[in-house]
């Protein structure tokens, strides 16, 4: 086994387990916040029935003696204070406790979110896919980083670009300045120019080598958009300008009097910029298994049993030593172990992994 296969283990029942017992945890809070509120329900629904009461009891006794009313209507005056006193006093105790219920449970969602963020930041699983996106208008840039892995899961961080000093400015002189592309010919046959400078980037795509992105001058109907197969010779140039469109390189002309090497210098520069961004502080937002967002719902557990449930982990379960045999080393009595701090179904996971 190598060490590839252990830390993905490692970060299993560590991490991936630490999730589904928060999770459970969670799920034990929110049943004890039901049961208390209707617990509160009930008394209240209690204290209603024991006014009815009396107050059918008075006024049976005002049918037969009249004269009663007045002091049968005084009598609940007196009741309803007594009671409504009674059930502000136990209700505000109620809500008390279930205020404090919610606030343990939305310790347990944060820390089982947490668990969940830091076993997708090793990228423990196998990578199918992964892209990076970004956006930017004049209020915001947002950055996201798409994953989709194997068995059904898929996940997203939001990127911070305030770790990257190209999207603090995002301007394409940011990248390089002075780079000019050739547009058009005048009518005298002259190169008309478009000075990069003042161009904003406005949205970019990253997926393996492949860069595409689109750069906007302000105030203008100006735009250019890039597609950029990095290190290699594939590169796509379309000026666009209202509605005319005009793919530069496909004009010998226009070609020819572009420093394409620096262009694609300043183009690489910006895709080492956003990938960088991977490697530093994110957040996840996003998660799913067979394409069901479950991370506000925390449905931690369906990627457990799907992840355990694979011949693939099986096997490197079942090729580990019965225990530690070096600090720091995985083995089925740890995991056996790993598994009783979940708290549920433990029979069952443990015949799944060691049949």
């Amino acid at each position: 086994m190598d060490e590839n296969d252990l830390n993905e283990l490692k970060y299993i029942f560590s991490y991936l387990v630490d999730s589904f017992s928060y999770e459970i945890e969670r799920d034990k809070k929110a049943l004890e916040i039901e049961n208390t509120a209707k617990e509160l329900e009930n008394e209240k629904k209690s204290i209603e029935s024991l006014k009815n009461g009396i107050s059918d009891n008075i006024n049976t006794f005002i049918n037969v003696y009249n004269n009663f009313k007045p002091y049968g209507e005084k009598i609940m005056e007196s009741v309803g204070s007594i009671t409504d006193q009674f059930f502000t006093k136990n209700s505000q105790d109620t809500l008390s406790k279930i205020s404090e219920l919610k606030s343990e449970m939305e310790k347990y969602v944060e820390n089982g979110t947490q668990a969940m963020e830091n076993f997708l930041h090793l990228n423990p699983l196998t990578i199918l896919n992964s892209y990076i996106e970004a956006s930017l208008d004049k209020e915001k840039i947002e950055i996201k980083q798409f994953i989709q892995c194997s068995y059904g899961i898929s996940y997203t961080f939001m990127l911070d670009p305030n770790n990257s000093e190209f999207m603090k400015n995002p301007f394409f002189s940011s990248l390089y300045s002075g780079i000019k592309i050739p547009v058009k010919t005048d009518n005298a046959h002259n190169i008309v120019y478009e000075n990069m400078d003042s161009y904003i980037l406005a949205s970019v795509r990253l997926e393996a080598n492949n860069l595409k992105c689109v750069f906007d001058k302000p105030e203008s109907e100006n735009s250019f958009e890039f597609t950029y197969g990095i290190g290699t010779p594939n590169m796509e140039i379309v000026a666009l300008s209202g509605n005319s469109k005009n793919r530069v390189l496909d004009n010998p002309d226009l070609k020819a009097h572009l420093d394409l090497e620096i262009l694609k210098d300043a183009l690489e520069k910006m895709s080492r910029e956003i990938t960088g961004l991977t490697e530093k502080e994110k957040k996840l937002v996003s998660l799913q298994i067979d394409g069901e967002e479950i991370l506000n719902t925390m449905d931690f557990e369906k990627i457990f049993y799907r992840i355990i449930g694979s011949d693939y982990i099986k096997s490197l379960v079942k090729s580990l030593p019965e225990s530690e045999e070096k600090p720091g080393c995985i083995s089925k009595e740890l995991i056996r172990h790993r598994i009783h701090i979940i708290g549920k179904d433990e029979d069952y996971i443990i015949s799944t992994l060691f049949g």
